[in-house]
């Protein structure tokens, strides 16, 4: 899933150092937290998004039953199993009614409720009618000469297996080899005789590939290993339909999640909209397929048919098709990593430098957006990263340690039943310790989701004058021994007009006559229009766009490298005024071919530098990535360089 990155294991030491570093738990683990903690919002709307459902719990749904969770329950009011039959009367046997409430309640956010007002139900019928729309497109039997009878919009799940392929057919859409990064972190199967099972398309939404049928089965039982051995699970129970929910539900950076889409939670940027993607059925056929099916000169067969099927099913809920939704994806380019959905969420290598070790390494993980191994929604695969990529030795100084609660940081914000986050994640304690949470709100009592979690969330309501409410978080070791800490929310009242959220975007890192490009992005949700002014403490001369939302200008000549900042205020139609900063290094120019390598430049595929005399180009991506990320890939010096570069002439 997503875009992926080549890998490697720790890198060789050359400096002399040769004991294995050690590193204390404690800070292992403060580590971790303290990068979660900085992570944007979207981390935690997409974790929230991705929780599950206990399979016990899951198993024991029903028909009606009124134990159902609220999700299923809002589902079966809108799909009977009248209905279900109706609209799929061709489908495979596999695919019941009742598994389909299983996939459903196994994901809590599919058709789940909203608390900050926006239509659950509505967001729930639009979701069905995509998913419908897309695994009809997958799994339909697509026959033309029935659809007097049965239209194909009603031909779905009808394939359960993807054509040719059969339960015992070894060595299929899998990559095995130990050599791989995704061979070792999703190892394939086999059968009696040695040989790799294989993962060809199962189920409604046909998946395949052992890197897609890991982080499936992580998702429903906790481990990589059940599916990969099991794979015909995915096709012969409730996973048949669960896949479907699950790929909804999961993002793939740079793609945001379909749910993100239709629910608006992904709000598109600049960068976004110029490439065509906006909100609309049309950009989830791009999320699903894109790069067959989208960006041509005209739809192609396969997206037209998703759109055709969307409008019936559309129809069917009751889910409104505005005139001017995009429903298809031609001419709309693929995500990719400036856009909004880039969301880091898997752990690589830090590749900075420290001062406080003897190595001068980091021994610390980094968000990335880009597919490797380690996933910032499993539960130790921090420290999985750190010690794969380091020589390191984790030292439990945790053992025997009572339990310290910490309830995080106060918060203030203005209030208009908002969604706030109360976060436990630095408590520590023995890490043997097993521990229970409680999140309890003092004084007026309000509701908590998650409560029993490390990181729970509340809303906030409305205030017409400003009000403390506290809170206190508790956990409790197996032994019974136990910590608090309180946090507090202060709530503002909202005001008539709310300030904006300024962004600037841009390299960081520039050399000497260089053309520099800065862009503001402006979220406010009550302007459009705005008073925008650009400064800068260099005296440069910045040419100011037709919109005001970027400036260009030229690096200067420098002898040594020197720190420009970029200054952009906004201004808002209620007077809120606010200021935001990009600081650009600029370097003196090379006297080579081409420009000198700066460590830190985010360089793009085909980029050329000179070094030493030598003209380098950095490597197509995912290679690209690396061309500037540390000095290991310093051309023609670092450990690593011809991993990112070519020697041109």
């Amino acid at each position: 899933m997503g875009h992926t990155k080549p890998y490697r294991s720790k890198r060789d030491h050359s400096n002399g150092y040769c004991r294995a570093y050690e590193l204390n738990l404690s800070k292992l683990l403060a580590d971790e937290a303290q990068i979660i903690a900085a992570a944007p919002e979207g981390l935690r709307l997409v974790k929230d998004s991705i929780r599950t459902l206990d399979n016990e719990v899951v198993e024991n749904i029903s028909i009606n039953a009124i134990s159902n969770p609220s999700n299923v329950k809002r589902v079966e009011s809108i799909i009977s199993e009248s209905d279900w039959n109706h609209l799929f009367p061709l489908r495979d046997e596999k695919y019941t009614y009742l598994n389909f409430l299983k996939a459903i309640g196994k994901y809590p956010a599919f058709c789940g409720d909203y608390s900050d007002g926006r239509d659950a139900e509505a967001i729930c019928r639009k979701s069905l009618a995509t998913m419908f729309a897309h695994f009809t497109q997958e799994t339909g039997g697509h026959d033309k000469s029935i659809a007097d009878v049965t239209p194909e919009w009603r031909q779905g799940l009808y394939y359960l297996r993807e054509i040719g392929w059969q339960e015992g057919t070894p060595g299929g859409y899998g990559v095995c080899g130990e050599e791989t990064w995704q061979g070792r972190t999703y190892p394939c199967g086999t059968f009696p005789d040695g040989t790799y099972k294989s993962y060809f398309g199962r189920g409604s939404k046909q998946l395949s590939y052992n890197y897609n049928y890991g982080p499936f089965s992580q998702s429903i039982y906790g481990n990589v290993e059940t599916l990969l051995n099991q794979p015909e699970l995915v096709a012969d129970t409730w996973l048949n339909l669960a896949s479907a929910v699950f790929f909804y539900l999961y993002p793939q950076p740079p793609k945001p999640s379909m749910l993100h889409v239709i629910d608006g939670t992904w709000q598109p940027n600049q960068q976004d909209i110029a490439n065509g993607l906006v909100p609309g059925f049309g950009v989830t056929t791009q999320i699903i397929n894109g790069g067959v099916e989208c960006g041509g000169a005209s739809e192609h067969i396969q997206s037209q048919n998703r759109i055709d099927y969307y409008h019936n099913f559309a129809n069917y809920l009751d889910v409104p098709v505005p005139q001017d939704e995009v429903l298809g994806c031609a001419s709309m380019k693929q995500f990719d990593e400036g856009g909004a959905g880039a969301l880091s969420i898997y752990w690589e290598e830090d590749w900075g430098w420290s001062s406080e070790t003897p190595t001068g390494e980091t021994y610390k993980c980094q968000l990335k957006a880009y597919q490797v191994p380690h996933s910032a929604f499993i539960e130790g695969d921090y420290r999985k990263c750190v010690e794969y990529h380091f020589d390191v030795t984790i030292i439990d100084d945790l053992e025997g340690v009572a339990p310290t609660a910490n309830a995080g940081v106060d918060k203030t914000i203005f209030s208009d039943n908002t969604v706030v986050e109360l976060d436990g994640s630095l408590s520590s304690s023995a890490s043997t310790d097993t521990l229970t949470y409680e999140w309890v709100s003092q004084g007026e009592l309000l509701p908590i989701t998650n409560a029993d979690k490390a990181v729970a969330t509340v809303v906030i309501p409305k205030v017409d004058v400003t009000t403390e409410y506290p809170f206190t978080l508790t956990i409790t070791n197996q032994d019974g021994e136990s910590d608090s800490d309180d946090m507090v929310v202060t709530a503002n009242t909202k005001p008539d007009n709310m300030p904006p959220i300024v962004t600037l975007s841009g390299e960081s890192t520039a050399i000497s006559g260089e053309s520099m490009t800065v862009t503001a992005e402006i979220v406010d949700e009550d302007d459009t229009v705005f008073t925008i002014d650009w400064t800068n403490d260099s005296n440069l001369t910045l040419v100011i766009a037709d919109d005001d939302r970027s400036v260009n200008f030229v690096a200067p000549e420098v002898e040594v490298e020197t720190a420009v900042n970029i200054t952009v205020t906004v201004t808002d139609s209620g007077n809120n005024i606010v200021s935001s900063a990009q600081t650009v290094t600029i370097s003196p120019p090379d006297t080579g071919t081409y420009p000198n390598w700066i460590l830190g430049h985010e360089y793009a595929a085909g980029d050329r530098v000179t070094a030493n005399g030598v003209n380098y180009e950095c490597k197509p991506w995912p290679y690209s990535a690396w061309c500037g990320s540390n000095v290991v890939y310093q051309p023609g010096v670092g450990t690593f360089w011809s991993e990112a570069w070519f020697v041109v002439e």
